[in-house]
């Protein structure tokens, strides 16, 4: 007989098996993938000896996460201000200007990347109107770079940034910018000093997500960098689907998990340590 304490669990039943299946699951085979040896099934750590000994590997650690960071970096200097424009502008403008941000995530990744390369290409938007007005004299490379990446990545991610910092932002009296104002402060004194330090939890939950989804995108790094530009993401497909080196993969794969779930840690621990100094 199934008690009231059983309900939430039978409940919650088909959730979980779900999660199980699709998250879970992988997540063991790929880590008992990344170390046991594939012929003889023993466990090992010759598959990271081997990556880590592969400069291609080397390359890409170390390009993922300057990208990651540029990233990130373009997203809350270009969010701040779209957010606070959202925040502060009038009801109806502000609904203009928020379906316009938000309208990247609205159309497939595949397409607003290759739109990427048509805009940025050698015979691009770009390349001609610059050659137009007589500023280059050949077309710039744009693209099978990692400034194409950066450009791709920072279209797709900057919505998140803005609507975490969008979410705290409406929260904010408008009276405490206005005390300052009325104090003595300008507004960019105004903005570091009383906007900023409130709107940091804001700031870390969309660094969290812009940096996670960063070095884990794929097709955009496929696409912008191409092969020559290979990220820890692209580089997983490269050993799994163009060598078949599946071992290889899901080394390279349970990387990228560490340097994800590290990141979360130290993210979450910045959080805490600030949440418990400042209390608003």
């Amino acid at each position: 007989m199934t008690g009231k304490r059983d309900i939430p669990w039978l409940l919650a039943s088909p959730g979980i098996l779900l999660v199980t299946l699709v998250a879970l699951l992988p997540a063991a085979i790929l880590i008992v993938k990344a170390f046991q040896d594939v012929d003889t099934g023993a466990l090992t750590l010759e598959n990271f000896q081997a990556i880590f000994d592969s400069k291609i590997f080397g390359q890409a650690f170390w390009r993922t996460l300057r990208i990651a960071f540029f990233v990130t970096l373009v997203s809350v200097i270009g969010g701040y201000p779209l957010a606070l424009l959202i925040a502060r502008a009038n009801p109806r403008y502000s609904l203009v200007i928020f379906v316009i941000v938000l309208f990247p995530l609205m159309v497939s990744v595949v397409v607003r990347t290759f739109g990427w390369v048509v805009i940025l290409g050698p015979a691009g938007i770009v390349n001609e109107a610059l050659m137009g007005i007589g500023l280059i004299s050949e077309p710039l490379t744009m693209t099978q770079n990692e400034f194409g990446i950066v450009v791709g990545e920072t279209h797709l991610l900057m919505p998140y940034m803005v609507l975490a910092l969008l979410s705290v932002l409406r929260k904010l009296e408008p009276q405490l910018e206005e005390a300052a104002l009325s104090l003595g402060a300008n507004p960019l004194v105004a903005f570091f000093r009383v906007i900023l330090p409130m709107t940091v939890p804001g700031l870390l939950s969309g660094v969290l997500l812009v940096f996670s989804l960063a070095i884990t995108a794929f097709a955009t790094p496929l696409v912008m960098g191409g092969a020559r530009t290979p990220l820890l993401s692209t580089l997983v497909y490269r050993y799994a689907l163009t060598s078949y080196d599946w071992a290889s993969a899901a080394a390279v794969a349970f990387v990228l998990a560490v340097i994800a779930v590290a990141f979360v840690a130290v993210q979450k621990t910045v959080a805490w340590m600030w949440m418990s100094r400042h209390e608003f």
